[in-house]
C-alpha cells in the first residue's frame, strides 16, 4: 500500500478539510497527518494513531525576541521532519498550507520528495506561494488564475468538505424547529469572532421587536464574549450563545441564514449544505484572502458581502429584516449556492493522486 503525508495548519480551516482528504484515502492508502498543536481541539474524537505535531509559531509580524524564537522553532521543526520524512518514507507528500507545512515541504523538497499542493484560499497562501515552483502539481478551491506557472500544473478540484457535512446533508435528524418563523446563525470561525459579540447584538436584538418567532445562534469565541452576550441579549430564552463547536452542522441545518467570517472551510460547508449566508470578513486575515474567498460568491450573486469597516448596526439589522420579510431573496441564493457546490472532490483528488503515482 502506497503512503501519502498530509502536512497542514492547525486552525479549523486548515485541518478540517486536511482530516476529511485522510478519512478518504486512507481506504487506498497508508495516510500520515502533521500539523501544530493548535489543531489538537479540533481532533478530540478523532484516532490519533497517524497524526503528529510539531511545535511552530509564525514568524509573520514579529519582531525581536519573539521572532528569534519562532525561527528557531522552525528550524528545530525542520530538522524533525527530514528525520520524519526519512522514516515514514512517502510516496507522496501533500501540503494544504499554514506555517506548520514550511518545514515538513522543505524537507521534502531536499530530499527530493514529490509533493503537491492544495490551496483552499482565493488568495495563494505564503507558504504555498514559496513552494509553487518545485511542487509536482497545484490543486485548488477556487479557480485561481494569474500564478505565473505553468498553468498545466494547477488543477482546480473545488473544496474539500467534512464528511459529517455530507452526512448532515442527507440526515433527517437536523430538522429546522417549526415553532420559529426565522432561525439565524452567528459563526466566527473556529476562533470566534470578537467584533460580532460587540457589534451584532446592536442590530439582532431588534429583530424581536418585529412580532415574529426568531431564534438566534450565537458562536463566541471564549467565556469572556459569552459574559457579553448573555449581557447584551439581555438573556433572552431565543438565543442560544455556544462555544466553538466541532459539529458546527446541527446549527447550520436548522438555520434559515448566516452571518459569518470567511475563511474557506465554512463558506464552502454553507455553500455546499446551500445555506445563505451574509459574509463579513475578517479585515486582517492574511493577504486580506478573506474578502477574496467571500468576494468570489458575492460576484456570482451567491451572498451577501459586508466589510468589516462598513458594519453598522442599522445595515445589518436593514438587511435581515428584508431577507425575513423577502423569503424569495433567500431561496434565490440557496439555487446560487447549488450552481457552485461540487460533490465528488475527493474522488476528484484521487484521480490524481494516482495519476502522480503511476
Amino acid at each position: 500500500m502506497k503512503k501519502i503525508l498530509i502536512c497542514t495548519g492547525g486552525t479549523g480551516g486548515h485541518i478540517f478539510p486536511a482530516l476529511s482528504l485522510a478519512e478518504h484515502l486512507k481506504k487506498n492508502f497508508h495516510v500520515d497527518l502533521i500539523t501544530d498543536y493548535r489543531a489538537k481541539r479540533f481532533i478530540n474524537n478523532i484516532n490519533l494513531k497517524n497524526i503528529s505535531f510539531i511545535n511552530v509559531k509564525t514568524p509573520t509580524d514579529k519582531n525581536g525576541l519573539a521572532l528569534i524564537y519562532s525561527i528557531f522553532l522552525i528550524f528545530f521543526s525542520f530538522i524533525y521532519s527530514f528525520f520524519f520524512i526519512l522514516f515514514k518514507r512517502p510516496n507522496l507528500i501533500i501540503g494544504s498550507g499554514g506555517y506548520a507545512s514550511f518545514p515538513i515541504l522543505l524537507a521534502a523538497r531536499l530530499l527530493n520528495k514529490k509533493f503537491v499542493i492544495y490551496e483552499t484560499n482565493s488568495v495563494v497562501g505564503r507558504v504555498n506561494k514559496f513552494f509553487l515552483k518545485s511542487a509536482t502539481k497545484i490543486f485548488t478551491g477556487y479557480p485561481l488564475k494569474d500564478l505565473n506557472i505553468n498553468s498545466e500544473k494547477i488543477i482546480f478540484v473545488g473544496q474539500l468538505i467534512r464528511q459529517q457535512i455530507y452526512i448532515a446533508k442527507n440526515s433527517e435528524k437536523f430538522k429546522k424547529d417549526n415553532d420559529f418563523n426565522f432561525t439565524l446563525l452567528v459563526v466566527g470561525g473556529s476562533q470566534g469572532a470578537e467584533i460580532f459579540s460587540r457589534i451584532l447584538p446592536q442590530s439582532l436584538n431588534k429583530l424581536f421587536n418585529l412580532n415574529l418567532k426568531i431564534k438566534i445562534f450565537h458562536q463566541v469565541g471564549n467565556k469572556e464574549q459569552e459574559g457579553m452576550l448573555d449581557h447584551s441579549y439581555k438573556n433572552n430564552t431565543n438565543v442560544k450563545i455556544f462555544n466553538f463547536e466541532p459539529h458546527i452542522e446541527n446549527y447550520m441545518i436548522q438555520s434559515d441564514l448566516v452571518i459569518t467570517r470567511a475563511g474557506s472551510s465554512t463558506l464552502s460547508e454553507l455553500s455546499f449544505l446551500q445555506i445563505p449566508f451574509i459574509a463579513i470578513p475578517f479585515k486582517d486575515s492574511l493577504d486580506n484572502h478573506q474578502f477574496y474567498n467571500a468576494n468570489y460568491f458575492f460576484e456570482k450573486n451567491a451572498c451577501w458581502l459586508i466589510e468589516q469597516q462598513d458594519l453598522n448596526s442599522e445595515k445589518l439589522f436593514d438587511l435581515i429584516k428584508e431577507l425575513i420579510l423577502h423569503k424569495e431573496k433567500l431561496l434565490e441564493k440557496k439555487g446560487k449556492l447549488k450552481e457552485l457546490s461540487k460533490t465528488n472532490v475527493n474522488e476528484i483528488f484521487e484521480k490524481q493522486i494516482n495519476s502522480i503515482l503511476l
